[in-house]
């Protein structure tokens, strides 16, 4: 699960660059903050549609956000 981890840690930082609180962002894209915070944790594998939502209100691609990082 480490790809859930990273997507989570992307959204996450995404999230806090636009200076926004998981309410705000939760809000603005039509999900629960709850929903929200599991996908920031790593607890929950979001959806596609929750993904497109989470990238265009940052201005990114989904494939942004799901990029793998080589270490």
């Amino acid at each position: 699960m480490p790809e859930i981890r990273a997507l989570a840690k992307r959204v996450r930082a995404y999230r806090e660059s636009l200076g926004e609180t998981q309410f705000e962002l939760s809000g603005e894209i039509g999900i629960s903050i709850e929903e929200l915070g599991l996908i920031e944790r790593g607890e929950a594998n979001p959806r596609l549609s929750t993904m497109q939502k989470i990238a265009a209100h940052m201005g990114i691609t989904v494939s942004a956000l799901l990029e793998v990082e080589e270490s």
